[in-house]
């Protein structure tokens, strides 16, 4: 390798997107953990040496009956971290096609950069979906904001990564957003949410350590037990 392939290596990104439920049934111990499970995060990613790369974390919450960006795709050493509130109910949909919609701007995500990562984390139902809250993971798998995500021609191929942290969850629709073979994670408590992000977090680093960081699903096994779910 030359030095300007270092060079180019050094510059590639392998963003991180975490869609985070900010509704208001996450109010109290649940977004805590999260914001707290997001902080260790960042801080392990900003010091990891000898990786392929940089990590650029984007954080995108929907609550409060809207959509928000929080954070684009920021390289981890700049990144400002801002608590998350929960309020607002809770639609995910939109916050699906948001992801997609950034993933497919090359402006945003470079040719050059590696598969993202898009992790899910939500307690409920997507107050979004019109059709009722009996939804199958075919019903799911039709409905617009999936459909769109696993056919576009970027974001189909990101790592995905589904996250429950309530016995009530919607896991029908976790299991549509993965639809890659591997099973929503269970989070009963803060620890399993700190777990939960502590695997997502070493996985990253594995990724961007590996000769082929873009091989997914050599690194979506974390559990090889048979359950439905996962449980940290």
């Amino acid at each position: 390798m030359g030095l300007n392939d270092f060079s180019i290596t050094k510059e590639r990104a392998l963003p991180i997107f975490i869609l985070a439920d900010t509704s208001g049934s996450m109010e109290g111990e649940k977004i805590q953990a999260v914001n707290k499970a997001i902080q260790e995060m960042i801080v392990t990613l900003r010091n990891v040496n000898d990786i392929r790369g940089v990590f650029k974390i984007s954080i995108i919450t929907f609550g409060e009956d809207k959509v928000t960006v929080q954070q684009y795709p920021t390289d981890v050493n700049d990144l400002e971290f801002e608590e998350l509130k929960a309020v607002g109910r809770t639609p995910m949909g939109e916050a699906i096609s948001v992801v997609t919609e950034l993933i497919e701007d090359k402006e945003i995500i470079k040719s050059k950069d590696y598969l993202p990562t898009v992790v899910l984390i939500s307690d409920g139902y997507p107050t979004d979906y019109l059709g009722g809250t009996n939804a199958t993971i075919d019903d799911y798998l039709k409905w617009e904001p999936i459909k769109n995500m696993q056919e576009s021609e970027r974001s189909k191929k990101c790592m995905r990564v589904a996250m429950s942290v309530d016995s009530s969850t919607d896991l029908n629709m976790l299991r549509a957003f993965l639809n890659n073979g591997s099973k929503p994670m269970s989070a009963v408590d803060a620890s399993d949410i700190a777990k939960a992000f502590q695997w997502i977090t070493m996985s990253s680093i594995n990724r961007m350590s590996s000769t082929n960081p873009n091989d997914i699903q050599s690194f979506l096994k974390w559990d090889d037990k048979d359950e439905d779910e996962v449980i940290i």
